[in-house]
């Protein structure tokens, strides 16, 4: 299904009061004002969200996040004087029906340029799309970095990612785990790009400090039953266990390791489960675990408990958001920001305002989008989940955090990607 969304008519009754306010005060001063504001032609963002399917988990905060982004971009009178317009679509958590719904939304909706996509798989599936349409797309999940052999989903002018890379999420936190809870690694992980390359570049610094992985599996997409993988871990020798599933696995393999008995006797460290999941796990499954991102709702700035506050009113006082949603939030400013700096609406515009361009005011701290090959600079956070957590409020102690982490070079044929 396919909805148009555009932010001047989702507001709350209040913001409407406040909109209805503003266009009084833009009717007193006069008609090029007006113009300006309110006739000109809306930029179309066109928005591939996860909303069925194995991944529905991250769609809410995905598609939330970008909302937001357009909400308070056109409360403050839009870009170049347009207002933004979202055209949603569902991924469905499928490939194939990215590509279809891309097309759709590059040829039928005429969008300015796309944002989302969510697994690696997707946004691979969407850059031959992007590549042949000359439209940018703004990808928001933590991914294994760029590498030429997934080009056109990598390496690709027209993507600019805002996730973390392995080198971003696992390489700063490496020392601390090893020194503090063992050489030995069992990796688990669902059997896609992501987790198989994240386990790559993760094991050569694992080396260096003198780790060592002692077992490693890939679980298929919505596998019900672990026992067999539980059994290997307990006869592998591993101290900790390095999780890169995803979606329900993630749940059905947690679930089934604490029934198990097994929390006490191995470190679970996950790339994968921040607030979303974490609460889908409950305290007693998840209590102990390690868990490392560029973003958590706890963390304690006033940059983050403003985005929050606003977050709360946008989407209701329960709802959560993640890492993924908050990359769609700076993504949907960068771009406006991007324009705004280029002066005009177009692909070309949007590469050259997006490449090095910083977002001071993002949630987790400053993002910078670098010029090299298109990935964010960020911050880098390692939480451990408390013992008896009631709330989002009071589920992650920091461990550590880095303010800025620059990702591994793109491994690309040609750097920097052209502008």
């Amino acid at each position: 299904m396919t909805y148009i969304f555009d932010a001047r008519h989702n507001a709350s009754r209040r913001r409407v009061i406040k909109a209805l306010g503003a266009s009084a005060a833009a009717l007193a001063a006069g008609p090029a004002f007006v113009q300006s504001a309110f006739a000109a032609k809306p930029i179309r963002i066109g928005v591939i969200s996860p909303l069925t399917g194995a991944w529905t988990v991250y769609g809410k905060a995905h598609l939330a996040g970008m909302q937001m982004a357009v909400d308070e971009v056109n409360s403050a009178g839009g870009v170049l004087g347009r207002p933004l317009e979202l055209v949603i679509a569902d991924s469905k958590t499928e490939p194939r029906i990215v590509v279809e719904q891309a097309n759709r939304l590059i040829r039928r909706e005429r969008v300015d340029f796309l944002a989302g996509t969510f697994s690696s798989a997707e946004r691979n599936a969407a850059g031959p799309v992007v590549a042949a349409a000359d439209k940018v797309l703004l990808y928001p999940t933590f991914y294994e970095g760029q590498q030429q052999k997934y080009y056109p989903g990598a390496c690709n002018k027209n993507m600019f990612m805002f996730g973390p890379t392995p080198s971003q999420q696992v390489w700063p936190h490496l020392e601390y785990m090893v020194k503090n809870h063992g050489k030995k690694f069992f990796m688990i992980g669902s059997d896609y790009a992501w987790p198989r390359v994240t386990n790559e570049v993760t094991k050569p610094k694992l080396e260096e400090l003198g780790g060592e992985v002692v077992g490693e599996v890939y679980i298929p997409f919505n596998t019900p039953q672990y026992e067999s993988v539980l059994r290997d871990i307990r006869n592998s020798g591993a101290d900790i266990i390095f999780h890169s599933l995803t979606g329900s696995d993630t749940v059905n393999f947690r679930k089934q390791f604490a029934a198990a008995g097994m929390k006490d006797d191995f470190t679970l460290w996950t790339v994968d489960d921040e607030e979303v999941v974490t609460s889908g796990l409950g305290p007693d499954v998840s209590a102990g675990t390690f868990v490392s991102f560029d973003y958590f709702m706890s963390i304690d700035t006033p940059a983050n408990k403003a985005f929050l506050k606003k977050f709360r009113e946008h989407s209701g006082d329960n709802a959560l958001m993640d890492t993924v949603g908050v990359a769609m939030y700076n993504a949907g400013h960068m771009a406006a920001m991007a324009l705004a700096k280029s002066g005009e609406v177009s692909s070309a515009a949007l590469r050259k305002g997006l490449k090095g361009l910083t977002f001071e005011d993002a949630p987790q701290g400053a993002v910078t989008m670098r010029a090299l090959d298109n990935q964010a600079v960020l911050p880098s956070y390692l939480m451990q989940v408390r013992e008896g957590w009631t709330s989002v409020d009071n589920m992650f102690e920091q461990v550590q955090m880095f303010e800025s982490v620059e990702p591994q070079d793109a491994a690309c044929s040609t750097l920097p990607l052209e502008a």
